[in-house]
């Protein structure tokens, strides 16, 4: 048999002809491999889109730093101060906070955390807070980490009316001690009996004990009072004042409950975000559908009243619990694990002080969020996990001001439907480079939606635990993730073509195409394909469906950009340009590479496979093209016919 270079022209003619000109909409596992669109795959392991929807592997992964010896990396962020530095940090199964340090780390001492538990931090004015639910919160200034002392309720509490004029109503109040960031629990109420309705003419004078605390760290009391059950803020004492006059003046605001937890020792949550210039805690130990929120910077490290901070309980009695927490414009988005709330902060003038007044709306009852890591903000939309796939929350279209939730994973949904509710609940996500990816730890899985092209792609391999977006000295953006089964920080860079040294082994699958009649058979004469950009060891596989129902492998080759390297069977590639054919036409870029080769094998439809397994191979698979004859029923097994 000859061999020849020339590609001939492809002329459909009388036959039928498929086109595949892009993968645009990426991966479809939601329907059967015969019912999806040519611009869509089957299969698409490690790929990522580029272009117009070419598929092609993705970014390559490198470490970036030793986090600690052993254990996994819990806790991932960039600490960016006013002065122009910046550090990355982490926290390990080891329990302690390190920072880069070259290609290695360094530890940094006077906290520690319990092993086991994913660690969340976010910073505010040059400061990171840190939260795992397992202790109270920590700061880090650096050089130096903070534990908040804690101190105890206040005691002896009592009250006597300074009028001498009697009455019938009952007044109630109740005293809380204040530290630097928080206040504890408040005391027992002390009842004074018939008494005026108006203390503002009838004044109380309120006493109790002084709490036992160290020089410095006890700032005042909180006062709560009037009646008996709904006491609520009145106003605050400094220093180690232990009397309080309630004259009438004080007006009683909405949502000033007394605490129900101890704050001085900085409030134990498994949640932290930021929202404007406060701190948003949630997942309270002990009060799992409460929202903490603190005071305005410089007073962030404070949750108490006097300060700006207070609390929000969202359905304490339902038994769904807060999931995680996320920010959309000027709204706290609390993610629970079957609803989804907003909450809004407002102001209100107590005495001397502004009391935070925080209100919570429903957006969604039908679904929540099962995974707080997969909460990221996508441009100008939030996406998480749910306990069906992935979802957004943003505006409803053509609606003023109201929030919607929306699925944008059924095309994917088989993919989550077999995963186990752990593996959904440990699962995080990156955005980047217009690119949402969502990893499940332990798994090695990372499934990843394109914004641009609002399509899926993956499952990529990794063993990712969280991802953080990290921007080092020269402002330049690192997608970097800590492992899962090993103290080692990586990064994802297109710049890598492998994994660490190790091969990035892709796999891409079509639909199996009919040429658009399912009922018959076809003697399918040729194929055309389009590739740019190959290197290394591409393996291409075109399988066809046998009259008796099998699918074989009918040609397999490998790819190569070499002339005259590649052979498939009795029929060989043509390896040349379209340009080198006088009877076609001219290429479009000298990276691309044209190949063709004839079958004239019956079959009901057509499928390609696309490997690599090795470091240096890729390709970009621009577009396929094939022409096919219908036969007649005599082509048509008995098992067919009715």
């Amino acid at each position: 048999m000859r061999l020849t270079n020339k590609v001939p022209a492809f002329r459909p003619a009388r036959d039928i002809a498929i086109s595949w000109d892009n993968f645009r909409r990426g991966l479809n596992i939601l329907l059967k491999e015969t019912e999806v669109r040519g611009d869509e795959l089957v299969q698409a392991d490690n790929l990522i889109l580029i272009g117009k929807g070419v598929p092609t592997k993705r970014w390559g992964t490198k470490d970036y730093f030793q986090a600690s010896a052993t254990g996994s990396v819990r806790g991932l962020i960039g600490l960016y101060q006013k002065d122009g530095t910046n550090q990355l940090l982490s926290i390990t199964d080891q329990g302690v906070l390190t920072k880069k340090s070259g290609a290695s780390y360094s530890i940094i001492t006077g906290a520690s955390w319990a092993s086991g538990y994913n660690v969340e931090m976010t910073q505010i004015n040059d400061k990171i807070y840190i939260v795992n639910g397992q202790r109270e919160v920590v700061r880090y200034s650096n050089p130096t980490l903070t534990s908040f002392p804690t101190i105890a309720t206040p005691t002896g509490v009592f009250a006597t009316g300074l009028s001498g004029v009697s009455g019938t109503n009952i007044v109630s109040y109740r005293i809380s001690a204040i530290t630097d960031v928080g206040e504890t629990l408040a005391s027992d109420s002390y009842e004074l009996k018939n008494q005026p309705l108006d203390t503002k003419e009838n004044p109380v004078l309120i006493s109790w004990t002084n709490v036992s605390t160290a020089s410095g760290v006890l700032k005042g009391y909180n006062i709560y009072g009037r009646r008996l059950g709904d006491e609520k803020f009145l106003g605050s004492t400094a220093g180690v004042s232990n009397n309080f006059i309630d004259d009438g003046s004080a007006t009683v605001a909405e949502f000033t409950y007394p605490p129900t937890a101890d704050g001085t020792g900085g409030v134990n949550a498994k949640y932290v975000t930021r929202f404007e210039d406060r701190l948003i805690y949630a997942g309270i130990v002990g009060n799992p559908s409460m929202v903490v929120i603190s005071g305005r910077v410089p007073n962030q490290d404070k949750v108490d009243l006097s300060y700006g901070g207070n609390y929000i309980l969202i359905e304490p009695d339902s038994g769904d619990d807060i999931t995680g927490l996320g920010v959309f414009e000027n709204r706290i988005i609390v993610f629970k694990q079957r609803s989804i709330w907003q909450v809004t902060l407002s102001f209100q003038s107590v005495g001397n002080f502004t009391v935070t007044e925080p209100t919570a709306t429903l957006i969604t009852a039908s679904h929540g969020c099962i995974a707080p890591r997969s909460i990221k903000a996508v441009e100008n939309d939030v996406f998480f996990l749910t306990r069906k796939g992935v979802y957004t929350l943003g505006y409803e279209p053509n609606v003023f001001n109201v929030l919607r939730t929306n699925e944008v994973s059924a095309k994917v949904r088989p993919f989550f439907d077999n995963l186990t509710t752990s593996e959904k609940e440990s699962a995080c996500a990156f955005y980047h480079n217009y690119k949402y990816g969502l990893a499940i730890p332990g798994k090695n899985q990372t499934i990843v939606y394109d914004r641009e092209r609002t399509s899926w792609i993956g499952p990529w391999t990794n063993d990712a635990r969280m991802f953080y977006n990290y921007f080092d000295s020269n402002n330049d953006e690192h997608l970097i993730y800590g492992c899962d089964d090993k103290p080692y920080v990586q990064e994802y860079s297109e710049s890598f073509e492998d994994d660490n040294g190790t091969a990035i082994q892709t796999t891409l699958r079509t639909k199996k195409d009919d040429f658009g009649d399912w009922t018959r058979f076809k003697s399918i004469k040729d194929v055309y394909f389009l590739f740019r950009n190959v290197s290394g060891d591409v393996n291409l596989d075109i399988r066809l469906q046998q009259r008796n129902g099998d699918v074989v492998t009918a040609k397999s080759v490998s790819i190569n950009p070499v002339v005259g390297s590649a052979g498939w069977g009795s029929f060989l590639w043509g390896n040349a340009m379209w340009g080198d054919s006088p009877e076609a036409g001219g290429s479009t870029d000298i990276n691309d590479l044209y190949r063709y080769t004839k079958l004239n094998k019956v079959s009901r439809n057509i499928q390609v496979i696309i490997n690599t397994k090795t470091r240096n191979s890729n390709y970009e698979f621009l577009s396929l093209k094939s022409r096919a004859r219908p036969l007649g029923l005599g082509f048509t097994p008995n098992s067919e016919r009715l």
